[in-house]
């Protein structure tokens, strides 16, 4: 097995009263992209900000490339890479400006040359070295973005929400540098509400209301909602109707059809299609679990 690159045990913050992130612990290996998903608010931007040394945890601790964020947070600032979900460049700089200006607060000299170039060549901004920032579309800002977290090529890299507000293709293009990082042996956690960048994670983990409520990788969690619930595809446009029929979990509307979840020991319904278990019903489906388990 990879050697883990970081390790969270029992994270907690609190703000008051509040309690943002609640014992959550989880590990990251080397050369593996973790993805942690959850909705707006759930605490994912909490907990990277705690794992990257900006933001002292409330309880627990994490050690990240061998630094703990509670005792040598300075320490871990050093070996880490941070993108934060808006493309963190300076509009006025060029692109070779923003990345020298991140690479000068660890190399220096000739190293910290060699490394602008390598990030230059390996991002694909060698053509834009002398373009302001502010004039990149936000695809090319944002893997300007990545390619300054980087740029001193860290062993583990927090990208938080790196792909917001990008279209498809500059949304795929980011996670093939993310890739090619990992396949370089760089860790990186990458905090997403895109299902279809749940799929590209190696390992998920799901963060509701401050707390991890699932952890595997997407077919280990589809397969666990596949043994707890049934998924089937009908004809029809009237999912309210479905969502009154008894064991019937949820119905909703996807093109000229009705996707319906149903309990295991309900009838399959008359003319349904079987259909397989998505990351969407991962996410739908443990929150309205969590959420029922609350109000019990």
């Amino acid at each position: 097995m990879a050697p883990v690159k970081v390790r969270a045990e029992r994270l907690e913050r609190r703000f008051g009263h509040l309690i943002a992130v609640a014992g959550v612990s989880f590990e990251v290996y080397e050369g593996e992209v973790f993805g942690l998903l959850g909705p707006n608010g759930a605490g994912k931007t909490t907990l990277v900000r705690m794992l990257s040394g900006v933001l002292a945890p409330s309880g627990g601790d994490a050690v990240v490339d061998g630094a703990s964020v509670v005792r040598e947070p300075e320490r871990v600032k050093e070996r880490i890479g941070y993108a934060t979900q808006e493309a963190s460049v300076y509009p006025f700089l060029t692109v070779r400006e923003n990345l020298e200006f991140r690479a000068a607060m660890y190399l220096e000299g000739r190293a910290l040359a060699a490394a602008v170039e390598d990030a230059l060549a390996r991002f694909g901004l060698a053509e834009a070295a002398g373009r302001r920032a502010g004039e990149l579309s936000g695809g090319w800002r944002q893997r300007l973005s990545i390619a300054q977290a980087v740029v001193h090529r860290p062993r583990v890299a927090f990208l938080d929400e790196p792909t917001t507000g990008l279209d498809p293709l500059a949304r795929r293009a980011v996670w093939e540098l993310v890739y090619a990082e990992a396949e370089r042996g760089m860790s990186a956690l990458v905090t997403t509400h895109y299902m279809d960048e749940a799929e590209r994670c190696h390992r998920v983990g799901l963060v509701y209301r401050g707390r991890l409520i699932a952890l595997g990788t997407p077919q280990e969690l589809k397969e666990a909602v596949r043994r707890r619930y049934r998924f089937f595809r009908v004809p029809g446009s009237d999912a309210e109707v479905w969502r009154a029929r008894a064991g019937v979990v949820d119905a909703w509307q996807r093109g000229g059809a009705i996707r319906v979840v149903l309990a295991p020991d309900a009838p399959a319904p008359a003319g349904a299609a079987v259909e397989e278990p998505t990351m969407e019903d991962v996410f739908v489906l443990k929150i309205r679990e969590e959420d029922a388990d609350a109000h019990v």
